[in-house]
């Protein structure tokens, strides 16, 4: 206790050393009043009062008085801030309710928040006085105020601005992929309206061809007498009877070359119980020579057989053929087959023919979608008529 009473000894001292340099200062520039000379009196009494006090020992009603006062030095402090307290969230309530509330109920609200501070009667001319400015301020500030509008070196403006500068850009990327897609699609509709006007174009240019062609048949024919337009169809009909002659000679020649080259060895092969028709395109005559195992695989050779050239064996094969009927290999056999089958079924046009057996030639020109079978009897068989439907 008593090195705090020295520590408050010494700031008192410090405090008067100062007060008199500042009262010889304030003296050279400017006369002082005699109150605050008084004061600064009374002051330097009440230190050299202390400063005797703190060279004699404090007893215990000393020290018990300066305990009570500290006490009541700390709770004048505490009451003081507490004040304070009430006075800062009174104004944080009124700067709350400036913001918050539309302008044309701000004068109602505030006369309710203040009224009872306002109209309250005190017997303290300060704190009547106190009143009257903090009302007189209040309704100053409220006619004063103007809208609340950022500076020009706010950043509040530019932070809008990005925002809705994000905003248009995703707006603009979604809309981009959109009109990407619907771009594309477009573009193959145009793809496929360009090819339907070129088709459409087309169509159209023969058809105008062929009126223009119509029309100058037309005109031609009405010069010419029955006799020439007579002997005209007739030769156009025998330019049309040769022309389809040709074309069929041509197809029968590539048809049994076909046959023979490729299809009997297939044939020959699925009628010994090998593979069907399409499944093997290479078979020999020294594999359909051995035959085939019940699984449809190619049984082993017993006998090596003798290379010689293929120029030289369908030289005698020929040769053979034309010397005897009878076919000299199983291949020879299935292609003489097929050509009976089909010359039959030409003779015999949209009539059934009557088969021998079930072989590997019917068998194929059925999946071939070529002939067919009787719904009935599977013994017949007839080619299907093709120029029907394009006739009807």
């Amino acid at each position: 206790m008593t090195s705090q009473v020295c520590d408050v000894s010494f700031v008192l001292l410090s405090l008067y050393s100062v007060l008199r340099t500042w009262q010889t200062f304030d003296r050279l520039s400017m006369d002082v009043s005699d109150e605050t000379v008084q004061r600064i009196q009374k002051f330097a009494e009440n230190r050299q009062e202390a400063e005797r006090e703190s060279k004699e020992p404090l007893s215990g009603t000393a020290l018990h008085v300066y305990t009570r006062r500290l006490d009541a030095t700390l709770q004048g402090f505490q009451e003081q801030v507490k004040r304070q307290q009430d006075e800062l969230n009174k104004v944080r309530q009124f700067v709350w309710i400036l913001y918050s509330l539309p302008r044309a109920n701000l004068f109602s609200k505030l006369r309710e928040l203040n009224s009872a501070d306002l109209l309250e009667t005190s017997n303290d001319p300060w704190a009547r006085i106190s009143q009257a400015r903090r009302a007189k301020k209040a309704y100053d500030s409220l006619m004063k105020s103007d809208d609340e509008l950022q500076s020009t070196d706010s950043v509040l403006p530019s932070l809008l601005a990005l925002e809705e500068t994000s905003t248009l850009v995703q707006e603009t990327k979604v809309s981009v992929r959109m009109t990407a897609g619907q771009l594309s699609m477009n573009r193959e509709r145009l793809l496929v309206e360009d090819a339907n006007l070129k088709d459409s174009q087309s169509i159209a240019s023969g058809l105008r061809e062929r009126i223009q062609r119509i029309r100058n048949e037309s005109a031609r024919k009405e010069k010419q007498t029955p006799a020439q337009l007579a002997r005209e169809q007739i030769a156009q009909q025998k330019k049309q009877n040769n022309d389809l002659d040709r074309t069929s000679s041509d197809l029968k020649v590539s048809l049994d070359k076909f046959i023979d080259d490729t299809l009997a060895p297939m044939l020959a092969a699925e009628d010994l119980g090998g593979p069907t028709v399409g499944d093997a395109f290479e078979v020999s005559d020294a594999t359909l020579k051995a035959g085939y195992t019940a699984h449809g695989k190619p049984k082993k050779q017993k006998e090596p057989v003798e290379a010689e050239s293929g120029s030289q064996q369908r030289i005698d094969q020929f040769l053979q053929r034309n010397a005897d009927e009878a076919p000299a290999n199983k291949r020879e056999a299935a292609a003489k087959e097929m050509h009976a089958l089909l010359e039959a079924m030409l003779e015999a046009g949209s009539s059934y023919i009557d088969l021998d057996r079930d072989s590997a030639s019917s068998r194929f020109l059925v999946r071939a979608k070529v002939a067919q079978f009787h719904p009935r009897d599977a013994r017949r068989l007839r080619l299907i008529d093709f120029g029907r439907s394009l006739g009807n």
